[in-house]
């Protein structure tokens, strides 16, 4: 028979604090999830000024999306700078502000680099249909899996015993540079300003959309055994959002359009070729990149460009359209628009210069 010896407590530093004492009590599971949240609206905050995409819960691994490549190095920079903070510090300005600290449950200091680092990434086991961070709000140590794995608890305060490192930084400023001492409370109050500031952005954030023309389109006399004329315009359509004031493209794309009318009169049916004519539109770039679209009038060729027409415009008399989609600007580039009849034979061809559209992507 075999038996079991009592598994030995962990090792108690001298000195040490314990996980918890009157001063620093566990730290409730509300001012935990607050603190989160205004962590994750500060990095998003940064992440959209700095390059307008908006991460979510970026500061939680396994939820939330880091937004778009750009996003995603602007975020892992802003967690990096907060996890030196926590780990230094036991707080990050979220923390800071709801008056929660992450602690060596030993010692009562913060856990240095390494730990942090390493606790944030098995907040991944705590992300798994959000168990982890749930078993924390019925547990009486208040612990996340993270929190198990790594030894650490969340204590109520902003006064936690400094860090080795930081001990050894204080003695140094007090003996060269005593006058560099600020108040806890000025920290706590920076903190403070940053929180609800990324916090009033997040919630007055909104997004919007324009859709401009070029201000005169193209008219391009054909060349072939048609008398025909094209006429070509390009449009622009955006999306943003905002911030404060600080606003951000999204999404942006062009179009060019040409819609083709024979005759001085502008009646197609003079002319029978004009009858299963289709329109043919190619738009190059400068390096040489082009774009193709094939398409023949909505509705028939006697009758108005209306609905289920891509164009933007109206024009009587239109025998057929095309319209190519871009996706940048295509100032500067050259359109080649080519009526054909329905044999392919070509009944009428030209190039001009794509218009640019300079209107104001921000519309008041």
């Amino acid at each position: 028979m075999t038996t079991t010896a009592p598994r030995a407590p962990r090792p108690t530093l001298d000195g040490a604090l314990g996980p918890f004492t009157d001063d620093r009590p566990c730290a409730a599971w509300g001012l935990r999830v607050l603190a989160t949240l205004l962590d994750s609206a500060l990095v998003a905050t940064v992440v959209f000024v700095a390059t307008g995409a908006s991460p979510t819960l970026a500061s939680l691994p396994g939820l939330g999306k880091p937004g778009g490549a750009g996003g995603a190095a602007w975020t892992a920079g802003t967690l990096l700078v907060l996890g030196v903070l926590q780990a230094y510090t036991g707080m990050t300005p979220g923390k800071r502000v709801a008056h929660v600290a992450v602690v060596d449950d030993r010692t009562g200091r913060p856990i240095g680099l390494p730990g942090t680092v390493l606790r944030w990434f098995a907040h991944v086991l705590d992300a798994i249909l959000l168990i982890g961070y749930l078993r924390s709000a019925f547990r009486t140590d208040g612990r996340t899996f993270a929190d198990s794995l790594l030894g650490t608890v969340a204590v109520r305060t902003t006064a936690p015993p400094p860090h080795p490192l930081v001990a050894r930084l204080r003695r140094a400023r007090d003996a060269r540079a005593p006058w560099l001492r600020w108040p806890r409370q000025v920290t706590s109050g920076v903190a403070l300003v940053l929180c609800a500031a990324a916090a009033a952005a997040s919630v007055t954030s909104s997004s919007g959309g324009s859709f401009q023309t070029s201000e005169a389109e193209t008219t391009c006399a054909g060349r072939g055994e048609m008398s025909a004329t094209a006429r070509i315009g390009t449009s622009r359509e955006t999306q943003w959002d905002s911030r404060w004031g600080i606003s951000h493209i999204t999404r942006q794309h062009w179009q060019v359009g040409s819609a083709w009318t024979v005759g001085e009169e502008g009646d197609p049916g003079a002319d029978p070729d004009a009858a299963a004519a289709t329109a043919r539109l190619t738009v190059r770039g400068p390096d040489g990149l082009s774009y193709f679209a094939e398409q023949a009038t909505p509705g028939g060729p006697s009758e108005d460009v209306g609905e289920g027409s891509d164009l933007w415009w109206s024009e009587d008399g239109t025998v057929a359209e095309a319209v190519v989609d871009v996706p940048e600007d295509v100032s500067g580039w050259t359109v080649h628009a080519v009526l054909v009849d329905g044999r392919g034979s070509v009944l009428a061809e030209c190039t001009a210069p794509a218009p640019g559209v300079d209107a104001d992507p921000y519309p008041s």
